[in-house]
């Protein structure tokens, strides 16, 4: 179920980060092992930790483009370009790469921190910073989109 076109209040993300990022590493880790690199395949990667990474970059990519936006002049600047990349493919693909050498565990520490860090700034966002339609549009593809894109075999929709 896409969440497009819906506004939701920062209460509405954090209550879908609980419901759904909170559990995601218990219960991919309650898969049975062979279902791990099915799963990661599934979702167009090699291994688990390439999965977990690409979450970690776009949660990072998004709250860094929405102080960009909350601190930074109107208008988008040619040294804003990382923020903005051209392909999601290839910025998946740098990413991938950065963090190739990275364990299992590392990464899961790594998305772990990320998560405590994406929830402590959406509570942390200025009150009106949910009226700017981008502001919204990263917030809630972080904390709903792209956690139903990525969304375990063994959890149902409505997670």
């Amino acid at each position: 179920m896409s969440s497009e076109g819906q506004r939701f209040s920062r209460q509405s993300l954090l209550d879908a980060l609980e419901q759904g990022w909170k559990p995601y590493l218990s219960q991919l880790n309650a898969l049975p092992a062979d279902e791990h690199e099915q799963y990661a395949h599934q979702q167009g990667y090699a291994r688990v930790q390439d999965v977990l990474v690409h979450i970690v970059a776009w949660w990072e990519l998004s709250m860094q483009r929405t102080v960009r936006v909350l601190t930074g002049p109107p208008e988008i600047r040619p040294e804003d370009h990382a923020l903005f990349p051209e392909s999601m493919d290839a910025f998946n693909a740098e990413v991938i790469a950065q963090y190739q050498h990275w364990t299992r565990a590392a990464v899961e520490a790594k998305f772990t921190a990320t998560l405590v860090a994406l929830e402590r700034f959406l509570l942390d966002l200025p009150e009106t910073a949910l009226d700017d339609e981008r502001i919204h549009r990263w917030m809630r593809s972080e904390a709903i989109d792209h956690y139903q894109a990525h969304r375990l075999p063994n959890v149902s929709r409505e997670s």
